[in-house]
């Protein structure tokens, strides 16, 4: 998390004391003992490689208030969108187009225009998605960990609602959209979707 926030901090010239305060709130809320997949170190840091390599501020910083509040059985759009929000205002950064931006990836419809690049979006998308296509040894940690998040969930019932999603994934032609996760994440993707669904049905 921190060469992203680095970026961040230098590319909008950041106050030192407002990026401090706000490093450590990201911190803190990465932290939390209830989110064990969802946290700095399996997100973040699997993350950092596709985030600093090339990757738009608009991009880092929705990357790190997507997850900023976090709760398994709660849609947090909102709460993530009025975090970053007050993280502008604390900022004073006067860059609406930008805000707008990352408001409209974190998934607030209200932002009625937007020059957001379809690209951006599609990246985004694809970069949430990236655990689906790593080795199948960090597939299972993965599972493992998700599963600890939902740790109030029946199994039977939980089980059926992870069954649902991956026959989503399973059914459609292409996973991800951009040729970069394409390319490197695709076939594994499929691998792992299938033997998780295989183990689920039986």
């Amino acid at each position: 998390m921190d060469p992203i926030w680095q970026n961040i901090v230098t590319a909008l010239e950041i106050q030192s004391d407002v990026a401090d305060k706000w490093f450590t709130k990201l911190k803190a809320q990465y932290s939390q003992p209830s989110r064990h997949y969802h946290n700095e170190e399996q997100m973040m840091i699997k993350k950092a490689e596709h985030l600093l390599n090339g990757a738009s501020v608009c991009l880092q910083l929705a990357a790190l208030f997507q997850y900023y509040h976090f709760d398994a059985g709660k849609d947090c759009v909102k709460e993530n969108c009025d975090a970053l929000r007050e993280f502008f205002a604390d900022a004073n950064l006067d860059n609406k187009a930008l805000l707008d931006n990352v408001l409209r990836l974190l998934g607030d419809v209200g932002i009625e225009s937007s020059d957001l690049p379809e690209e951006d979006v599609l990246y985004f998308q694809d970069l949430d998605l990236f655990i689906l296509g790593c080795p199948p040894e960090d597939y299972k940690v993965y599972r493992e960990l998700l599963r600890k998040e939902y740790s109030t969930v029946e199994t039977g019932s939980y089980n059926k609602m992870r069954l649902k999603v991956l026959q989503v994934f399973n059914r459609i032609p292409f996973i991800y959209s951009t040729k970069e996760f394409n390319d490197r994440y695709e076939n594994t993707a499929k691998i792992n979707i299938e033997s998780e669904i295989k183990d689920l049905e039986s």
